[in-house]
């Protein structure tokens, strides 16, 4: 059982990562379009971005963790570290290149931080399955 869970866990991830993106997608563009949210296309093209990138960088930590076949938290936590500076990262050059500050600013950093928290809660889950299933192996 555990061996054909780390075959494949990497590309389920991706796949939820995937259906989890276009989720969000969906809510915002509908909040903005229906609600009258105060979201830009751009906000929600910059969040999709990042979230696709760094659900391949996942995907690509899982197959290398499954490759190994040994308990590897330093990968998974590199990975956790190097997220957060990345995001912070992005809504700094978004700030200095559109010039929003302040309130303008927020709803691209709400926005993100809904893309970054809920696949944060994926990312865990797998994290949490890939080290059991390593843990079990004999």
């Amino acid at each position: 059982m555990s061996a054909g869970f780390l075959d494949v866990a990497s590309r389920q991830y991706w796949k939820h990562a995937l259906w989890l993106t276009a989720g969000i997608s969906l809510i915002a563009l509908l909040a903005a379009n229906v609600m009258y949210a105060p979201v830009d296309i751009t906000h929600i093209v910059v969040a999709v971005l990042f979230s696709l990138l760094s659900g391949c960088a996942m995907a690509m930590v899982i197959k290398r963790v499954a490759t190994q076949r040994k308990p590897c938290m330093g990968s998974f936590l590199a990975y956790a570290v190097l997220r957060i500076f990345v995001a912070c990262a992005i809504i700094a050059a978004y700030m200095m290149v559109t010039g929003l500050r302040g309130r303008e600013l927020l709803p691209f950093v709400i926005l993100l931080a809904v893309y970054f928290i809920l696949l944060d809660v994926l990312d865990a889950w797998y994290m949490v399955r890939v080290q059991k299933e390593l843990g079990r192996e004999p």
